[in-house]
C-alpha cells in the first residue's frame, strides 16, 4: 500500500467508516486476479460504500480517465462477491494529480475526481485547529496525527 492509499484509508476510518484496503477480486482460474480495489470505505448507518482509487502517476488526463474507468467498471461487477452486506449506494472516487487541473476533469460513470492538493486541503483544514494534546488524533492513524502536528505547530503558525 502506498502513502496515498494509507492516508485515504486513515481519513475515512477517522470519519467513522469501516475501511479495507487492497481488496483483490475476480480470481482467475490459472492464478492471479482481475483487479484490486485500493480503498473501500463503508458507512454502516448510511449503508454507503465508497470505492476509492488513487494514483500518483504523471500520465495525461485522457490516459488516467481510461485507466480509472476500467478499474471502477471491473470492480463494479464484483461488489456482491466481495461484500456480503446490504449496500444502498456505491460512490466512486479517483484521487489523482499533484497539481490542480486548470479545467474540470470528468472521468464519467459517476466518478468523482479529487486532486491530491484538494484532498490535502480538506484534511489539513479539518485537522489544523485540533490541539494535538487536548484533542489528539488517535495513534492508530499515524499519517493523520503527523499532519495534525504539522498543521497545528507548523512553520506558518505564530508563536
Amino acid at each position: 500500500m502506498n502513502f496515498l492509499e494509507q492516508l485515504v484509508a486513515e481519513w475515512y476510518a477517522f470519519q467513522g467508516y469501516f475501511v479495507r484496503t487492497n481488496i483483490k477480486f475476480g480470481k482467475r482460474a490459472k492464478g492471479g486476479y482481475l483487479g484490486e480495489m485500493d480503498v473501500v470505505a463503508f458507512h454502516p448507518k448510511e449503508k454507503t460504500l465508497i470505492h476509492i482509487e488513487t494514483s500518483t502517476d504523471a500520465d495525461s488526463w485522457s490516459e488516467r480517465k481510461k485507466r480509472f474507468q476500467r478499474k471502477f467498471q471491473d470492480a463494479n461487477s464484483h461488489f456482491k462477491d466481495s461484500f456480503d452486506f446490504p449496500i444502498s449506494e456505491v460512490r466512486r472516487i479517483a484521487i489523482v494529480g499533484f497539481g490542480k487541473p486548470k479545467v474540470k476533469i470528468d472521468f464519467g460513470d459517476d466518478i468523482k475526481v479529487i486532486s491530491i492538493p484538494d484532498l490535502m486541503t480538506e484534511i489539513t483544514s479539518e485537522l489544523s485547529n485540533r490541539h494535538p494534546i487536548k484533542n489528539a488524533i488517535p495513534e492508530e492513524y499515524p499519517l493523520l496525527r503527523a499532519i495534525q502536528f504539522a498543521t497545528f505547530w507548523g512553520v506558518s503558525k505564530k508563536e
